[in-house]
């Protein structure tokens, strides 16, 4: 089954017997260290049983959800399960006999929830952020373009440019031109240097020619699929020359370098390599977003903390959530009116208790994406602190 297949297939998935429990695991380079994704996940398990055990399930819902966990963590700490991806999403609802393992090129953030539906969010989230990234690797002879996706690398054109390639000595048509020459030349120099001169602009016009070829094609598949990232891989000098023959509209989707032998690069080192090109893109992205949140503090366009943030968001106003990572905060959600209160003895107008919130920031992610909001990670400590706990642009004002 295809990913968009799987995506919708648990996007529509609705189970209102049993739980479905939905994990989403960061398995990038520093999650990888040691195994350090097994202990977090170690971790959220914990959290999850004992909110579990404080009430609000019945037994056979509580037993599914434990079978859940218990499938969950083994699958995860089987290394072999987890390779080739910088994130996973495992959904599973074992009372139905529901299972799905989809690996991704990342996660925002690390989730373990339970809820009637599938936590879909991030997963929708994520093939629109990495649908399309085009990774073209070049040098003054040959390029391969590749399409990356959350299946992985493509390899979409081998171009070898035959002009290019000239293994034969140069020797000079002595003779062929003549030209005047002051005295401090003799005749048999300038002609072995003017023919010389002739021969390496044609190589370097075919070079040139070479590169306006590989730029086209890149254009033409911008054309017909508009892709949202573009890496160029190489040598420093190789990716200059090649840039100045990109179109602007390519040349401005340009997310990164990253420098690879073109030759003996496999597809999963170009994955590995596009994806970090683009986080760094996304890290200067979280700069001038963060600078955007606080000139519109100011004039209502921008709101910090979670509070003022579910409000807005209550009514659709939120255009951009900012999340520092790694904040969470339990709370209550008024069943009526859906304002959430920290306490859970807070004035409400439902008839019943609160529902309780065991993290009221994944609550608002999940919100955010169901709007077709951007949310957006801050992981730079010093970013961090800009925002307390969430921040938001808005897209209007009450």
């Amino acid at each position: 089954m295809s990913f968009e297949d799987t995506a919708k297939e648990l996007n529509d998935y609705v189970n209102e017997d049993s739980p479905v429990t939905s994990l989403y695991l960061k398995l990038g380079p520093q999650e990888r260290d040691n195994f350090k994704y097994t202990i977090i996940l170690k971790n959220m398990v914990k959290e999850l049983k004992e909110e579990i055990a404080s009430g609000g399930l019945d037994k056979e819902a509580a037993d599914s959800v434990e079978s859940d966990l218990a499938k969950i963590t083994s699958f995860i700490d089987n290394p072999d399960n987890v390779t080739e991806c910088r994130g996973i999403a495992v959904f599973s609802c074992a009372a139905d006999g529901l299972w799905e393992v989809v690996k991704l090129p990342s996660v925002y953030r690390n989730q373990l929830v339970i809820d009637r539906t599938p936590l879909t969010g991030q997963l929708l989230k994520i093939d629109d952020e990495y649908r399309h990234i085009v990774a073209v690797l070049v040098d003054r002879k040959k390029a391969r373009i590749f399409d990356i996706g959350v299946n992985g690398a493509s390899e979409i054109m081998d171009y070898f440019y035959p002009g290019a390639s000239r293994t034969t000595k140069f020797h000079s048509p002595e003779g062929k031109f003549e030209m005047r020459t002051g005295a401090d030349y003799s005749a048999g120099n300038l002609s072995q240097g003017f023919g010389e001169y002739g021969f390496n602009r044609t190589i370097e016009n075919e070079i040139h020619q070479h590169y306006k070829y590989v730029a086209e094609k890149v254009l033409d598949y911008y054309r017909q699929h508009k892709f949202r990232w573009l890496i160029l891989g190489g040598t420093e000098e190789n990716i200059s020359e090649f840039s100045h023959h990109l179109h602007s509209n390519v040349s401005e989707r340009i997310a990164g370098t990253v420098s690879l032998d073109l030759e003996r690069v496999k597809p999963s080192q170009i994955t590995d390599a596009a994806l970090g090109a683009v986080d760094s893109s996304r890290s200067e992205r979280h700069i001038d977003l963060l600078e955007e949140f606080k000139s519109k503090l100011a004039t209502g366009y921008a709101l910090d903390g979670i509070k003022p943030v579910w409000n807005a968001l209550r009514n659709g106003q939120v255009r951009v959530l900012l999340v520092a990572e790694g904040d969470s905060q339990p709370g209550y959600i008024c069943r009526d009116s859906g304002i959430l209160f920290e306490d859970e003895e807070d004035d409400c107008t439902s008839d019943g208790p609160h529902t309780p919130v065991r993290d009221l920031v994944d609550r608002a992610i999940e919100v955010t994406f169901g709007q077709g909001g951007e949310v957006e990670m801050l992981t730079d400590e010093e970013l961090k602190k800009g925002i307390h706990g969430l921040g938001a642009i808005l897209r209007f004002t009450i």
